[in-house]
């Protein structure tokens, strides 16, 4: 919840979809974010501290995340959907 409120506080009102991938190696960590309108947008520190905070738990977890993408569409309503899909080592 905290990583999708970040997310979309980065998108423009008219935007339609945004796309957060994070990316996990030795000692790294990689973060992507970009949207309908912005094929590059710089994450905020409080954007990446929620993704290094679920890295950190899936490290305490002993899962092996290697990935993970955050889908966002928005609905004709005006509300958005999110799906999120995980790879692990």
């Amino acid at each position: 919840m905290a990583i999708g409120g970040h997310v979309l506080r980065h998108v423009y009102e008219d935007e339609t979809n945004a796309e957060l991938v994070i990316t996990v190696q030795v000692d790294q960590i990689q973060c992507q974010l970009t949207s309908s309108a912005q094929p590059i947008n710089m994450p905020d520190d409080e954007l990446l501290q929620a993704v290094c905070d679920l890295v950190d738990l899936h490290e305490r977890c002993d899962t092996g995340l290697t990935r993970a993408v955050y889908r966002y569409d928005k609905l004709p309503d005006g509300k958005w959907d999110m799906n999120g899909q995980f790879s692990y080592a």
